[in-house]
Parts: structure tokens; sequence; C-alpha cells
């Protein structure tokens, strides 16, 4: 009986080699999570605002929409101008034979011709002169917008930034933890060693300790999925991995002093939403009058100017006909002259030749400049 109690108190003295090896498995907690990376690329706000102005696309689709504004404008005032057109046409036609009846069938030549026209149109009626009150009313609308987009696009860059600050904070928060809890179970171990603690205790203390580190991830992930939803409201391509893009910016926390009157009023007259419907309320209005000016009548003015050119390409071919036609009709003013000679009638054309362009001997056409 004396034999298994001296054993049994070594036992009780001298722990197990198992729990001595899980002991020491444990004595050195990784205090390395606790380190915070230093930042290598630092983000003011006034930084974040700048590039987001520059780069956002949300904000860069509605300043596009200046650019046709702006046209709609100068196009009402552009229709005032008077309209000019001007058109021209040019043709060919091959050559051929062309038939007359009666066996008759002549040869023809090419053909180029060419025609142009000139015109001017002015016309006045209500829409015309409605269009300038109806685009500038667009256009301001517009601009409004634009000031919308401006003014959420700076709201939605602050807050996020914001929240991105309060994610560092608690990323500092959840890593002083850590440290914490290194040096709770640093204790408990020590107590274990010299018996003032249990191994519950110490596990216990593990168990907290690895509760922190997860807890240290999860802000590590919230931290940098903060900062990308930031660089994503920017529009931008992040420099360097995020965990090392820091916010340079504080903000001390002061009590805001406002009034409700006074923000309503403000928001009356300021918001960049509501001026924007009134706009439009306001182009809707000329758009109305516009229609109504239908019914009224339209002054119109048009005036024009056209021309048409005709060329042969053969000119061998229409001196042939010409010389030919002459040649026939001095053969008939020599029969009529034959015929009044005959009945003593008079009428007697001298030279016949002569008569229809040809020389004295009827085998040349003359210069039209010698006729």
């Amino acid at each position: 009986m004396n034999r298994w109690f001296g054993l049994l108190t070594l036992a009780w003295v001298f722990p197990t080699g198992s729990a001595a090896q899980d002991t020491a498995a444990v004595a050195r907690p990784d205090s390395g999570a606790a380190l915070r990376p230093a930042p290598t690329v630092t983000l003011s706000l006034a930084e974040a605002l700048s590039r987001g102005r520059a780069s956002s696309p949300t904000y860069r689709q509605a300043l596009n929409n200046a650019g046709p504004a702006k046209w709609g404008v100068r196009s009402a005032y552009a229709s005032f101008i008077p309209a000019v057109t001007a058109a021209g046409d040019l043709g060919y036609t091959g050559s051929g034979q062309s038939n007359f009846g009666g066996g008759l069938i002549l040869p023809t030549s090419a053909l180029l011709t060419s025609a142009y026209s000139l015109g001017l149109e002015w016309q006045l009626n209500g829409r015309v002169l409605s269009g300038p009150g109806q685009q500038k009313a667009l256009r301001r609308a517009t601009e409004e917008e634009i000031d919308g987009a401006g003014i959420t696009l700076k709201a939605e860059i602050s807050t996020q930034y914001l929240n991105a600050l309060q994610a560092a904070a608690q990323v500092d928060v959840a890593r002083q933890q850590v440290v914490r809890n290194i040096d709770f179970l640093t204790l408990a171990r020590a107590r274990y060693q010299v018996g003032q603690a249990t191994l519950l205790e110490v596990r216990q203390a593990e168990v907290i300790k690895g509760q922190s580190d997860v807890a240290l991830l999860r802000a590590v992930q919230a931290d940098n999925e903060a900062k990308l939803e930031l660089i994503r409201l920017m529009g931008v391509e992040p420099p360097v991995p995020v965990d090392q893009i820091g916010l340079s910016d504080s903000f001390p926390v002061v009590r805001p002093e406002l009034k409700l009157d006074e923000l309503l009023s403000l928001a009356d007259q300021q918001n960049p939403g509501l001026r924007s419907l009134r706009a439009r309320q306001d182009a809707a209005t000329w758009t109305v009058r516009a229609a109504k000016s239908e019914f009224l009548p339209t002054l119109s003015l048009r005036a024009g100017w056209s021309g048409f050119t005709q060329e042969f390409t053969d000119d061998g071919l229409l001196v042939g006909q010409t010389f030919a036609d002459a040649q026939v009709q001095a053969a008939d003013c020599q029969y009529n002259n034959q015929v009044r000679s005959a009945l003593a009638i008079g009428g007697v054309v001298g030279n016949c030749f002569a008569a229809v362009g040809l020389n004295d001997a009827g085998t040349a056409l003359l210069d039209p400049l010698t006729q």
C-alpha cells in the first residue's frame, strides 16, 4: 500500500511527458502577427478627390454630356441662318447611231454632260424662335446634373475615406488585442510552470489568443476591402498592393452646429438635383410653346441658280454631218433656183454654196469668222 502511494505521489509531482511536450510546443507565441507593415504609398483626401474628378468613370460620363448640350444651343441659333444647298452632276453618253425613220440612220458622237445648281433657303417659324430658349434650359439642366454628380462623387469618396480610416483604426485595435492576449498567454504559461494555474487556464488563454488572431485577419481583410472600394470610386489602378497604401489624413471630432431651417433653405436654393429638375421644367415649358407655335404661319424664302453644259467628244463626226447637211441645203438651193428661173418668178439665190456656208466650189465649209 505504501509503495503505490509513493508512485502516485511521484506521478503528481512530475507531470507526464506528453503534458510537458504540449507545454513546450506552445511556449513560443506568434508575436509577428501584431506587427503592422509600414505603408509605402500615402493618400490624402484631397488627392483622392482630385484623382476621382479626373478618372471616375461615373463622373466623366456625366461630364461628357456637357458637349452635346452646348452644341444643342449652337444648333438652335444656327436655325436662323439660311440653308445653302449645292449640287453637281456629271454624265457620259457613248457613241452610236440614231434612227430618224424612213431609213435615215446617222452616227452619233460620244457626249459629255454636266449640271450644277446652288440653292438658298431661309425659314422662320415658332419652333425656330423657341429653339434657343429650350436648348439653354436643357444646357442648364445638364450643368446642374454635372454639379450633382461632382457632389455625389465627393460625398462617396469622403465617406469611403472615413470608412477606410475606421477600418484601419479597427486593425490597430485588433493588433493591440493580439499583443495583450500574447502577454496573457505568456503569463498563464508562467503561472502554470510555477504551479499557480492549471493547464485548462493555459488552453483558455491559447483559445483567446487564436480568436484575436482571427479577428485581426478579419480586420485586415475589411481594411483592404475598404481601400479597394475607395480606389474603385476614384477610378484608378492601385500603384502598389492595397496593404501597402496608407491614409495620411485625420479628422478631429467636433460638434456640428447646424440648423434645420438653414439646411432646408440652402438645399432649396443650391441642391443640384432640384435645380436640374427646375431647368428641365423650363425646357418642357419651351417645348409646349414650340408645339403651340405650329399653328402660326411660317415665313419661307427660297432662291436658286442652276446651269447645264454639253460637249461632243468627236469633232470630226460633227463637222462631217454639218458638211453633209450644207451640201444637201446647197443642192436644194440650186434646185429652187432652177425652178424659179423656169417659172420666171424671181428670188433666185446668187451663190447657193456661200448661202449655206460652203466655199465657191462647195467642197469645204467656210470659217465661221469669215462668213
